[in-house]
């Protein structure tokens, strides 16, 4: 997972990129039109910062050709939001077969690599790294606060566990509060892990800073593990990931509970009649399906059919949506280092809404809920952003 061993496993596929840009652009097929799908490569505009010319960085560190770090180098490898649109329409990396494990992974060991030459990460990964070191969040917070969002004293035994993530724990707490309230309306006993719960390490991950997941990992699961753990709601779409695909490839055993995200939970309890929807809500949305839950997990219906059960609620998609959706900008380190580049990002997002005239956004990832903010905020706030469960929460009463 680290090291250039690792990025060695790439130089197949690092000679078989034709340069094409396919990666760079939406299926045109289903949209019937050209539209951008690589955020970085759209904003820089330099071969450099699509997939194609990252490839070529990439072969460059493998086969020596580039010997020694420079800003520019370090800029093309992490302003990457890893979305993992781009592998998504490339026809060699289909070829190679799903074990190739997809672009990101080997923008992610790129930036593995780097790390452990001394080369990366950027300040601003540094700092966050260092935070989740001490305060077991990258936010700079204290760790005593991760349960400041709600003053209801939760069970401390269970099998069933609310793993509320970073995000919704310090910066989105509405996310937090709204799935509570859900669970609460079904009346189920569940877990809150509170000082137990430490960041899941997926920042760490995506910047190629892996000296400390395992710890986490191993932190995470034995504290689940302790207190009962069969089921582990996520409302963060990285959270999701991180725990359910990366924990076993970290740990080299599967986790003896289920990871599910809140958009499953909820739609199995609305399909089992276990959750009752009694209020309306007036609203026309358009959903934004996050990248670590969409593309990088297959989550897409779940979080529609939420939405299509909320009473008067009315869902329109837009032109780029579930496989071929627009990033919000904010993930792969991103929304630290290169602030302003993932805000324009968000405000594209913004704007396809716009066209389709719906002004109200939603999506199911406390951190693109975070980022769409901030955009909304530069666009004098005439778009409205929720978590899906916000409303889901609304509709509850």
């Amino acid at each position: 997972m680290q090291g250039l061993r690792d990025l060695e496993k790439w130089r197949k596929f690092s000679y078989l990129c034709a340069h094409c840009r396919c990666c760079s652009a939406a299926d045109y097929h289903t949209l019937g039109e050209y539209m951008q799908i690589c955020p970085s490569g759209t904003y820089f505009g330099f071969e450099s910062y699509f997939s194609s010319g990252k490839m070529e960085v990439i072969r460059g560190l493998i086969e020596g050709l580039i010997s020694k770090p420079s800003e520019k180098l370090l800029e093309i490898v992490y302003v990457c939001t890893l979305c993992g649109a781009c592998e998504k329409n490339c026809e060699e990396f289909t070829l190679l077969g799903e074990d190739s494990g997809g672009l990101t992974h080997i923008f992610e060991d790129a930036r593995a690599f780097l790390v452990e030459s001394g080369w990366g990460p950027l300040e601003k990964h540094k700092e966050f790294a260092s935070s989740i070191r001490v305060n077991h969040n990258p936010y700079l917070e204290p760790h005593e606060k991760r349960e400041s969002w709600t003053e209801k004293s939760s069970l401390r035994k269970g099998s069933l566990v609310y793993f509320t993530g970073c995000t919704s724990s310090y910066r989105q707490k509405e996310v937090a509060k709204a799935t509570v309230k859900a669970l609460e309306a079904m009346e189920e006993k569940f877990v809150i892990m509170g000082s137990e719960e430490w960041c899941c390490g997926s920042p760490l991950l995506r910047t190629g800073q892996i000296d400390q997941i395992t710890e986490l990992a191993e932190h995470n699961v034995k504290a689940l593990k302790e207190i009962g753990a069969k089921k582990v709601i996520t409302s963060c779409a990285g959270c999701y990931r991180t725990l359910k695909s990366e924990y076993p490839k970290i740990l080299g055993a599967q986790p003896d509970f289920e990871v599910v995200h809140s958009s499953q939970f909820f739609a199995g309890a609305l399909d089992k009649n276990k959750l009752k929807l009694t209020k309306d809500v007036d609203a026309t949305v358009t959903y934004h399906d996050p990248c670590h839950l969409g593309r990088h997990m297959g989550v897409y219906d779940e979080p529609r059919n939420l939405l299509k059960k909320i009473p008067d609620l009315k869902l329109v998609e837009m032109p780029r949506s579930r496989q071929n959706s627009w990033c919000c900008g904010a993930g792969g380190g991103v929304k630290s280092a290169f602030p302003d580049f993932a805000t324009s990002t968000a405000v594209e997002r913004l704007r396809e809404a716009e066209a389709i005239g719906v002004k109200k956004i939603v999506s199911m990832c406390p951190f693109c809920k975070h980022n769409l903010t901030d955009a909304a905020k530069l666009l004098k706030n005439k778009f409205e952003v929720y978590d899906v469960v916000e409303l889901l929460s609304k509709a509850i009463g």
